[in-house]
């Protein structure tokens, strides 16, 4: 075997270094170490005089100073070798509709301070949801990740805040940030202005639809067609304002509903602008807590614009879209509709939704959990010592976790550890 040169051989080094403060606790693992491997059949011993010489013969690029060396083939070798070990991800990013060998979204560390290479796609799904209690670390590993996006060429994301969160990291890469419904009368919208297409205005009858519904009309047939008639005329005059709107509506009830939302109501400001005050960029942040705190009257039909203008805004290029607070958001059905369109089809046009929340009651009384365990590709967990009380444990099983997974999670360690 030797000599037709497919074998080698060489000097083996089987060395398990242990290391303690406390020397019973050591001499007392060193025994249980010695006994596991007598069981699998190997000869070990507990070193004494040899101890510091069999430490440096462990250290890669130290072959002499360790005498328990036994000479030893190849075919042997193969054998001793481990035949598995801690999965490192993959060294590059699986999304066929990145550029090719684009690197991982980032490097981590795994336990014995393994590298780990985390990529949030699966193929070209890279949908994620992340699950922790407040005070976990929930928002910086999102900034964290929304940063590390940025390596890719091209890529456009969409944070939408609560608190404050991304604002430093916003300002720090020349973002755009915006505190929706906020101080800054600058900020305001022009949501009629695209009608160009059959598209735009269909999307402009639901808006104005919705508006209405929110203050308790329920729109007929008939005054459904008054909305599609108006928003017509309004597209062949080139108005674009929701005051434009109330002019050319004949209904008084709509018209009064929606007066509310322009100049002579509270929230002209945001919703009836000649020019629209939004500038997207490669970096945008929507700040939402004040416009949530208004109620849901306006708090959807702003949200929905903001979401039109960023589906207005995807061609094909890499993007994301954030949402930290989801709870804020699967608690409304028109927004559950939302986020459920979005998980089924902003694969297609390369854009990802990275959504945050703070307990698994969130996403499990919002209707739409199987579709957030068949539709994200990745799911984070964050350290919550309640894990394994009976109801939390529940809804980890429903998002498919084990009882080992289980109790990871209520022994990691907040703000540093994620599973």
């Amino acid at each position: 075997e030797t000599n037709s040169g497919m074998v080698g051989q060489g000097y083996y080094t089987s060395v398990v270094v242990l290391m303690m403060e406390d020397r019973a606790a050591l001499e007392e693992a060193g025994r249980r170490v010695e006994k596991a491997i007598n069981h699998l059949g190997f000869a070990a011993r507990v070193e004494t005089i040899n101890t510091m010489d069999a430490y440096l013969g462990s250290l890669p690029g130290h072959g002499v100073e360790n005498v328990r060396r036994p000479l030893i083939n190849t075919m042997n070798l193969a054998d001793l070798l481990p035949v598995n070990t801690i999965w490192t991800g993959k060294p590059a990013a699986p999304c066929p509709m990145y550029p090719p060998n684009s690197p991982p979204l980032m490097h981590c560390v795994t336990q014995g301070a393994t590298p780990f290479r985390l990529n949030l796609h699966v193929r070209d799904l890279g949908h994620t949801f992340m699950f922790g209690p407040t005070g976990a670390g929930k928002s910086t590993h999102l900034a964290l990740i929304a940063a590390q996006l940025r390596r890719y060429p091209g890529m456009s994301i969409y944070c939408f805040d609560k608190g404050l969160s991304m604002y430093p990291l916003t300002k720090a890469v020349g973002g755009q940030h915006f505190t929706v419904a906020g101080d800054d009368e600058s900020l305001s919208f022009c949501p009629l202005q695209f009608l160009q297409s059959k598209s735009d205005r269909a999307w402009a009858l639901e808006w104005i639809w919705l508006m209405v519904e929110l203050n308790g009309v329920t729109v007929t047939p008939l005054q459904r067609n008054e909305i599609s008639q108006a928003i017509a005329n309004m597209h062949q005059s080139g108005s674009k304002t929701l005051s434009d709107f109330l002019v050319t509506i004949q209904d008084g009830s709509i018209r009064e509903c929606l007066r509310q939302y322009t100049i002579d109501g509270m929230m002209g400001h945001l919703l009836d602008a000649e020019a629209d005050g939004l500038n997207l960029s490669t970096f945008t942040t929507f700040e939402i807590e004040e416009l949530m705190n208004l109620g849901d009257k306006y708090a959807l039909p702003t949200l929905l614009y903001l979401f039109r203008r960023i589906e207005r805004s995807l061609k094909g290029q890499p993007s994301a879209i954030i949402l930290d607070e989801a709870w804020l958001m699967l608690g409304h059905p028109v927004f559950r509709a939302k986020i459920r369109e979005w998980l089924k089809v902003m694969r297609k046009n390369n854009c990802l939704v990275l959504m945050a929340t703070q307990s698994l009651s969130d996403a499990a009384n919002s209707g739409i959990l199987d579709v957030i365990v068949e539709s994200t590709a990745t799911k984070i967990f964050l350290p919550n010592v309640f894990a394994r009380d009976e109801e939390a444990s529940a809804l980890y099983r429903r998002m498919g976790l084990n009882s080992r997974q289980i109790e990871i999670l209520a022994s990691a360690i907040p703000k540093k550890q994620y599973y």
